[in-house]
């Protein structure tokens, strides 16, 4: 993480030196963003509505999932943009793991069942990317294709409280790294908008986007797999692949909302 930031910084500390030779807008080559991704949480727990005082159907239907993108972007010629930021992405989830069981009583017999747990995850990382304008118009202004390349390192943790000592079926791995631990997954999308601009300064942009991460699949097939085949299979998911999936789930398409600044 540390040597692609440094990597980049120092592309664009390059970038920037030359941008004499560059198009520019009014004199001006940088714009520095804020934006945000947006789309509905309606079959996962989310942050936004799950602290309301609401029903559970309520907090399901009203809840978004949201990344967090602070931006740098530079003017390189009449028709096009190139960029680079920062990626936050913050979201409970639930998943299940079949390293780890919890034992049910039943008339003095125990039944272990795979432990289905709520956990939480947090992700920082990077994006690159490329706008190019298309129509009359010229950058900033106007109708724009993106295509974007994300990165996203993660760490997640599941909750255990409350849950007595029934965790103790077989592992080969520490019971910490089980519930709690650490990965990246790389993604890429494509995204259509409209930059528009007020006062020759403050830029107003709304777009859609739709793409996909590079893993985080697993889930949806092992429940593919499973409604299509009558004899039970054991899974053989983990929390990692259930927190792989919810980036997955928010990140495939959503709408972008973003205010941007042109200081020189």
């Amino acid at each position: 993480m540390k040597k692609i930031t440094i990597i980049l910084v120092v592309f664009f500390t390059w970038m920037t030196s030359v941008n004499a030779q560059m198009y520019n807008f009014l004199g001006n080559h940088v714009i520095l963003n804020m934006e945000g991704y947006f789309s509905p949480a309606w079959f996962n727990p989310n942050p936004v509505s799950s602290g309301w005082d609401i029903g559970e159907a309520a907090q399901r239907y009203l809840g978004v999932n949201y990344f967090l993108s602070p931006n740098l972007e530079l003017m390189v010629w009449k028709k096009g943009t190139i960029g680079v930021g920062y990626n936050y992405y913050n979201s409970p989830f639930k998943g299940s793991d079949n390293r780890l069981r919890i034992g049910y009583q039943y008339y003095g017999s125990t039944d272990w069942r795979e432990a289905e747990l709520y956990g939480n995850i947090i992700a920082h990382g990077f994006n690159v990317y490329y706008k190019q304008y298309v129509g009359d118009r010229f950058a900033p202004l106007g109708h724009y294709l993106k295509f974007v390349f994300d990165g996203y390192f993660y760490h997640y943790k599941m909750n255990t409280d409350g849950l007595l000592m029934g965790i103790i079926q077989g592992t080969q791995e520490p019971y910490e790294e089980i519930i709690e631990n650490k990965g990246n997954l790389f993604g890429f999308k494509f995204e259509y908008g409209y930059d528009l601009i007020l006062l020759n300064r403050l830029k107003l942009t709304l777009g859609a986007s739709i793409g996909t991460t590079f893993g985080g699949y697993s889930v949806l097939g092992a429940k593919m797999k499973n409604n299509m085949d009558i004899y039970y299979e054991e899974s053989t998911l983990h929390y990692d692949d259930y927190a792989r999936a919810r980036i997955l789930g928010a990140y495939w398409a959503g709408i972008k909302l973003g205010i941007g600044f042109i200081p020189f």
